[in-house]
Formats: C-alpha cells, sequence, structure tokens
C-alpha cells in the first residue's frame, strides 16, 4: 500500500499541491489538483504519466528504477508492462499509465524504461 508521506501546497484554494508518496524503495513527488486527501492517506492507482516518451524495451534486464530529472516534476522510470491495452507499468509498488501508447514491439510481461514531465494523482 501507497501512502502520502507529506504534501506542499502549491495553492491550497485550488487544492493544487505537490505530494510525496513512496514504497519500500521508491519515491515520487507527484502533482495533485484537485488534493483531497491528507498525509498518511492511501494513494489511489494508478498515477498518470504527462508526456511520457523515450518509451523503450528493456531486452536483457528486468529492472525497476525511479529517477528524478532535473528539478521539476520529471522523471525517468523502469519497469514491467502490466497491461498492454492501458499502457501501465508496474515500477516497484507503483502502476503508471502512460499518457501514450507503447511501441508495437512491446507486450505484457516486458520491462521498458521511459521518462515523463509529471506524475499525477488523480
Amino acid at each position: 500500500m501507497i501512502k502520502i508521506d507529506k504534501i506542499e501546497w502549491l495553492s491550497e484554494e485550488a487544492k493544487e499541491a505537490e505530494v510525496y508518496i513512496s514504497d519500500e524503495n521508491f519515491n515520487i513527488i507527484c502533482f495533485a489538483c484537485p488534493l483531497d486527501q491528507d498525509v498518511g492517506d492511501e494513494v489511489p492507482l494508478p498515477l498518470y504519466t504527462l508526456h511520457a516518451e523515450h518509451i523503450y524495451l528493456l531486452k536483457d534486464e528486468e529492472v525497476f528504477s525511479v529517477e528524478k530529472v532535473g528539478t521539476g516534476f520529471g522523471y525517468s522510470l523502469s519497469g514491467c508492462v502490466i497491461d498492454k491495452d492501458k499502457s501501465q507499468i508496474k515500477v516497484g509498488e507503483f502502476i503508471v499509465e502512460l499518457d501514450s501508447p507503447l511501441p508495437g514491439d512491446i507486450e505484457t510481461g516486458n520491462y521498458v524504461s521511459f521518462v515523463c514531465a509529471r506524475i499525477d494523482i488523480y
């Protein structure tokens, strides 16, 4: 179960926030608007990407990874495709749904890597 560790409000009035979440191995800072949850609450899955790109098959690796890109909300992630039709990737305990279709040579069960501009909680 993934829970909210910390909330930094960008606008409390608009319920717009940076939301810090973690599983046993990885930490992610997500964007949320509106955010109706509190610290300690369970995070609804899947998480959603904004501008997922550079999606490629990891041919000889079965790797989960999360790396922050720059100073904004961007991330480089690697994980296992759990639903090709929905472009859902399991990264550690996180389920991330890409806003881009997976390339045709990628199937459910494959490991992939991708980058995105932001990860959102709805």
